[in-house]
């Protein structure tokens, strides 16, 4: 049986929440956006599997463990920002070109995220590796960390609220133009 080629993380999950506003939880929020990326990408014929498919927690070792033991290619781990900032990042690899984070950076600008920044970060406890332990701990995957916008942002949390499917979609098509797969946009949804 052939490997999926892209492995979708929705971040946290159950005791974890991730970031929160009121009761708006990071969890909920990208495992909506992940469940919906699957079903686009099965839909597109681009085998894709899924960390969790619902509110469970996966610890760091599990989590990366199932984006290794899938041997896809690429990871996108879903994450909604925190902090008194606004807009989008995209965090890669210091080992990868961050040509793939360019283009769903850009996607999403399209669909009217603010934009913050794209980056890869450098450890100072483990010298010459990765910061984050989703670009440390998952091998040859090329991993990337999408934070959609800050919940703690009135705007932001207004747009996302409003618009995660046109966000899901946006990196939905960024994956298709990098591996130069066709895509159609999704007319089941009204936001085209």
């Amino acid at each position: 049986m052939d490997s999926p080629l892209i492995i979708i993380d929705p971040g946290h999950g159950e005791v974890d929440c991730g970031c929160s506003y009121g009761d708006i939880y990071e969890k909920n929020i990208v495992l909506n956006i992940s469940l919906y990326q699957l079903k686009r990408f099965e839909e597109l014929g681009i085998k894709a599997v899924i960390t969790r498919y619902s509110d469970t927690y996966l610890n760091p070792d599990e989590r990366t463990k199932l984006v290794t033991d899938s041997k896809s290619v690429y990871c996108i781990s879903n994450h909604i920002n925190a902090g008194g900032g606004n807009g989008c990042e995209v965090i890669h690899s210091i080992y990868n070109d961050g040509k793939l984070a360019y283009e769903i950076f850009n996607k999403l600008l399209e669909a009217g995220l603010y934009p913050r920044r794209i980056y890869s970060k450098e450890s100072t406890q483990y010298p010459e590796q990765d910061y984050y332990f989703m670009h440390r701990n998952t091998g040859s995957c090329i991993t990337n960390i999408v934070e959609y916008c800050f919940i703690d942002n009135k705007d932001d949390r207004e747009k996302l609220l409003k618009n995660w499917k046109l966000y899901a979609e946006q990196v939905v098509k960024a994956f298709c133009k990098y591996i130069n797969h066709p895509h159609a946009n999704n007319t089941n949804h009204d936001f085209y």
